[in-house]
């Protein structure tokens, strides 16, 4: 019997509130684009007890859209338009679990600026990226939320970084 191997990161999935409003803001904020929708508002929602055991959604939640975006080169986004009576506010950095997806930049000044435009909050400006193992001259990031709530980050990472001398695994972006 063989290992399974793992490719990469596949996608995403973030639950938004309005889908037709999250598709608008990923493409005005990162240039997404949309590749596909498995089904919007005006098609019959994806509901029941066998839907909430396969994804361990809570009872009485109702699926009313689904659709995949792509952003660059990474890992897609996928939306989902959920709406339940269980629902809570999207995670905090200091809670358990997934708290944000990164977008990589190579003009995060001009990243932000078009994240703040088409709706976005960034928490502050960029910043030099605090980790000894990441610093660089021009390595900067910079945190924000999306409209519907879910913390996001830019990142950059122009100049050599420390962690290069540590281990001779790259991540993506630094691969030659």
């Amino acid at each position: 019997m063989t290992s399974p191997v793992i490719r990469g990161v596949n996608h995403i999935g973030i639950t938004v509130p309005d889908i037709e409003a999250a598709k608008v803001f990923l493409m005005e904020a990162f240039g997404g684009q949309l590749i596909y929708q498995s089904f919007g508002p005006l098609d019959p929602p994806r509901q029941g007890p066998e839907f909430e055991r396969a994804v361990g959604a809570s009872p009485g939640t109702v699926v009313r859209a689904q659709a995949m975006v792509k952003i660059g080169t990474g890992a897609d986004i996928e939306l989902f338009e959920m709406h339940g009576p269980e629902q809570t506010q999207p995670v905090r950095a200091s809670d358990f679990g997934i708290t944000h997806f990164a977008l990589y930049t190579d003009d995060i000044e001009a990243s932000v600026a078009r994240f703040e435009k088409a709706g976005g909050t960034p928490f502050t400006a960029p910043r030099a990226i605090p980790y000894a193992t990441e610093r660089g001259a021009g390595n900067r990031v910079c945190y924000g939320r999306t409209p519907w709530g879910t913390t996001m980050e830019f990142i950059t990472t122009p100049d050599r970084m420390a962690y290069h001398d540590q281990t001779d695994l790259r991540r993506w972006q630094d691969e030659d």
